[in-house]
């Protein structure tokens, strides 16, 4: 493959801007480079990237009642969440809370809804942006020569929601302001001084201790008429509008109701001049703590997305959030509350990486305050330490207290707690958690159980499923998991200086676990979900590979035996865009070395197919959780450290070109690097901690320049290099001969896009390999009828042969499958991605191949007089989601390249050479995937052949 750069990211005013907010200065990336005083890369480059990505809707959301993820514009604070549903004429805002979990069901409740109407503009356009950079949401409703501008946000440091209105056009029109519970209903309210005040409680049943509030409501306009649990306004043109909520609840503070009224009383133009002075502020230092660039604008646009929910979900001092966040429009599925076995602890995972550890502060408290209770249940079953059950909520409550046969629940909550020590090596976040893993160490110590006959500690009946029955032995999940908990348990109390009589029990512990479990699935040696019990599991969960992540057993610093097992493991489960598995399963992948093409592309559907447009990824199993899937999954392509070993870029896609700042690694190393033509251009690496820095060459059998606090230290040379570090200290590498003005200078620049402008393998050893195998694209053209070929196959197949038959070398791409005799028998299988660098189309780009259809004169597996093999072209994918089949495109011989229209025209049995000019149809367009196509509706029978030597250029 050959590879071509283009342009670097223009850097615009918004870039300008932020420099000097940041004090930076821009160098024209013409200059020489000269030295330059970069006081923070970082902030100006992640304020420029952030403020390109927006959601848009031309439309109402439609998915607000679910009881899950809502398709809304969505803007949070971190407690308090508001989703923005309906038209202008009958728009809601949906208050949610993360404290207002009701008493009576355990469960999280809606806190209320504010509507705001503007009747006659009834039959408006509708066009929404939720703008994450500014952490707004602004809407714009035109009808005829009319048109009403709003611009919503909910404070970053105070519970207040503000929405504010300006109309243009010639009339003014009525508007209404109504408050309501969260069910819709009327609540008590009362005036006083134009604030409105509706008095509300989590759920319809009050219990004792059950959440209260009051939300303040007033309209900034003397005009403003409040009445019942209404606000009537008249919105004349040219004048700007504020309409605010205060939002308190009894867990906030006793005096939620006197304090709420005085938030709204108490407003005033300069006030609210001061908050959004501060809510600005917040944002700008949460995107300025880290970066990311690459060429996937989707899966960028979900990193910083993802970021943006996480930051209006979490905030230090404020309740954690349950499932769905703080957007509660309704009856949430599953009470809302703490999942212990993975959904609660996968949202907390994204705050690590991307260096947003401040967002982790609420997790620790409702695990805490059901220590008590875990040990009563421990003790209830006749164990030590602390058992957790399915479901808990805030103080020490369960809205699902069952065990579901799950011993692994308290070790899956300290795995959150573990990785946050490792990351940040903070000798008081230690000591706050090591009594709650020192219960849960507790736990195990006395559950496993010791066989001499292997010399191994094994795990009895602990269900990786819910509900799995006995025998249950040596849960792949709760083997990782341990192992992670002792690790880190020894490492926070050598660290501390504690603890000395149980680190040898621990290392003992940690040193003879059972092995992980393997089984054989279709040839492939595999990880098994339990070593008696659950074998393997087609559930839509990735339990097989989560010794991996969360459990953090494997890594590119493990065996190849080990690494190559775990890869089959992600391949067999196939579980890419399943309910369950992605917010755990692209980490993995990533940690393992799975092919970075394939995670990419998957990661795209993630950020398109499988997100609404807030960015949100969306799936059935949970919400928050989900904010791990490309966060975590892109980070762990860009930079891995769990293994105590620093790689960067350690499985990114050749030829496409990245960037990232300030993301965190193992040991509290802040990391920035850059990769350009397949080579690191520079390693920063700040030590927040000091300590020592271990980590990998990133130019492997050369020597490096090392600059330290400035200063110039001579070279290093190496596979893996060790670095004494001190506080604050910051390390700069590169390519010996790379001057110190080099690195700084490249260090203020936005990534250069990166573009394949030709393509071309023939499968062999050392060529471009597929980014999948026997893969149907289900986006692309899907499968109809289509089954395997023979022999107990699962599918049909698009996948690399070694001497079978090939056009030149070796190596081939065998393709087969049975068509079923339907109406529109087909299969589109995926065999390579290009979303890291797309393919671009010139006018004279040609696409070419040799394609060898197999008759019953070759292959047993085809019928004798069929000629379904010859069904067969390659098809392709663009950006833009149309595809190559059916673009008018034709061969050589002027026949259409669908594979309809192949049929009867390739000769059997022999190779055929099929080229197409792709520039003629598709000229400036770019090519994200590679296909094989088969499509014949009304076949029976089966179909076989060869594909080689393909080129695009």
């Amino acid at each position: 493959m050959t590879f071509k750069l283009r342009h670097r990211r223009r850097v615009g005013t918004l870039l300008a801007s932020a420099l000097v907010a940041v004090g930076l200065t821009a160098v024209p990336s013409g200059s020489s480079a000269a030295v330059q005083t970069v006081s923070n890369p970082t902030a100006a480059q992640a304020l420029r990237t952030v403020a390109q990505f927006q959601g848009e809707w031309d439309s109402p959301p439609t998915t607000l009642h679910n009881g899950g993820t809502v398709d809304a514009p969505l803007l949070g604070n971190g407690d308090v969440g508001v989703a923005v549903g309906g038209s202008i004429d009958d728009q809601t805002f949906y208050l949610g809370k993360n404290d207002f979990f009701s008493t009576a069901t355990n469960g999280i409740e809606p806190l209320g809804r504010i509507g705001l109407s503007v009747p006659g503009l009834a039959g408006s356009s509708h066009h929404v942006v939720q703008n994450i950079a500014k952490a707004q949401v602004e809407g714009t409703y035109t009808l005829g020569d009319e048109t009403l501008s709003a611009t919503s946000w909910v404070s970053a440091t105070r519970n207040l929601f503000v929405t504010t209105l300006r109309l243009s056009g010639s009339r003014a029109q009525a508007a209404t302001v109504t408050v309501q519970d969260g069910r819709g209903q009327t609540p008590a309210t009362s005036v006083k001084g134009g604030v409105l005040d509706a008095d509300v409680q989590a759920g319809t049943t009050d219990a004792p201790g059950n959440p209260h509030a009051r939300i303040a409501a007033t309209v900034l306009d003397g005009s403003a008429r409040p009445s019942g649990n209404r606000i009537s306004l008249t919105l004349e043109p040219g004048v700007t509008y504020t309409v605010a909520a205060a939002i308190q609840s009894s867990r906030d503070t006793p005096r939620y109701q006197s304090v709420a009224h005085s938030m709204a009383a108490s407003l005033t133009g300069g006030a609210l001049t001061k908050l959004r002075t501060a809510h600005a502020s917040w944002w700008r230092d949460y995107w300025s703590r880290s970066f990311v660039q690459i060429p996937d604008q989707a899966v960028e646009k979900g990193w910083y997305g993802s970021l943006y929910l996480l930051g209006s979900v979490s905030r230090a001092g404020k309740y954690a959030p349950g499932l769905w966040g703080n957007w509660i429009t309704g009856n949430m599925n599953w009470y809302g509350d703490y999942h212990t076995n993975y959904n609660y602890e996968a949202g907390f995972y994204p705050a690590l990486s991307t260096n947003r550890i401040a967002q982790m502060e609420p997790y620790d408290k409702p695990v805490l305050d059901w220590m008590e209770r875990g040990k009563a249940k421990a003790a209830a079953h006749g164990y030590k330490g602390v058992l957790y059950p399915v479901g808990i909520s805030p103080h020490g409550t369960s809205a699902a207290d069952d065990l579901y046969n799950q011993k692994s629940n308290a070790v899956n909550l300290a795995s959150v707690m573990v990785m946050r020590y490792q990351y940040t090596r903070s000798a008081d976040y230690a000591r706050k958690v090591l009594p709650y893993l020192k219960q849960v160490a507790l736990f195990w110590e006395n559950y496993l159980t010791w066989d001499e006959a292997s010399g191994t500690y094994n795990i009895h009946n602990d269900a990786p499923q819910e509900g799995g029955v006995y025998p249950q032995t040596n849960s792949i999940l709760s083997l990782g998991l341990v192992h992670l908990l002792f690790q880190g348990l020894v490492d926070m109390s050598k660290d501390l200086g504690v603890n000395d009589s149980l680190i040898p029990v621990w290392q003992n512990i940690d040193s003879k676990l059972a092995p992980l479990p393997t089984m054989t699935r279709n040839g492939q040696t595999v990880f098994r979900q339990t070593s008696e019990g659950a074998g393997w599991v087609s559930d839509g969960n990735d339990i097989a590979i989560q010794a991996v992540y969360p459990g953090l057993q494997v890594g590119l610093n493990s065996s190849d035996e080990l690494l190559q097992i775990a890869r089959n493991t992600i391949t067999q489960l196939n579980n890419w865009h399943s309910d369950n598995s992605p917010a755990t399963l692209y980490a993995a992948a990533a940690m393992v070395g799975y092919n970075p093409s394939t995670l990419m592309d998957e990661l795209h559907a993630e950020a398109t197919t499988y997100s609404y447009p807030n960015m949100a990824v969306h799936h059935f199993g949970g919400g928050v959780e989900n904010l791990n899937v490309i966060t975590s999954g892109l980070d762990e392509m860009l930079l891995q450290s769990f293994q105590k070993d620093i790689k960067v870029f350690p499985n990114w896609p050749a030829n496409s070109n990245a960037k990232f700042g300030d993301l965190l690694a193992y040991g509290n190393f802040l990391v920035s690097s850059s990769i350009r033509d397949n080579t690191v251009e520079y390693v920063r690496i700040k030590s927040q901690s000091g300590g020592k820095l271990t980590f990998t060459n990133p130019w492997p059998g050369r020597s490096m320049e090392y600059y330290a606090g400035g200063v110039r230290k001579g070279t290093l040379s190496g596979t893996t290099i060790k670095l004494n570090t001190s506080v604050g200290q910051t390390i700069e590498l590169a390519p010996a001969g790379t001057s110190l003005a080099t690195i700084r200078h490249e260090l203020a620049q936005p990534a250069e896009s990166s573009t394949t402008e030709s393509f071309a393998t023939g499968f062999e050893a050392g060529q471009t390999q597929p980014t999948w195998t026997d893969t149907v694209d289900t986006k692309g053209g899907g499968s109809y009828g289509v089954t395997g070929l023979c022999c107990g196959l699962l599918g049909p197949q698009a996948a690399v042969r070694i001497g079978e038959r090939a056009h030149t070398g070796e190596a081939t791409l065998m393709y087969s499958g049975y068509a079923g005799g339907g109406p529109y028998d087909h299969a589109y299988m995926q065999v390579y991605g290009f979303n890291g660098a797309p393919l671009t189309v010139r006018d004279d780009t040609t696409l070419s191949y040799w394609i060898f259809p197999q008759s019953n004169a070759t292959t047993p597996w085809v019928a004798e007089g069929s000629d379904d093999s010859t069904c067969v072209a390659v098809d392709l994918i663009f950006t833009d989601g149309s595809n190559l089949r059916d673009s008018g495109a034709v061969d050589q011989s002027g026949t259409s390249i669908h594979p309809v229209r192949q049929c009867g025209r390739l000769e059997l049995d022999t190779w055929n050479h099929v080229t197409v000019n792709i520039g003629e149809v598709k000229a400036g367009q770019t090519i994200s995937k590679i296909l094989v196509g088969y499509d014949r509706p009304g076949a029976t029978g089966g179909y076989r052949g060869y594909i080689d030597d393909v080129s695009i250029g």
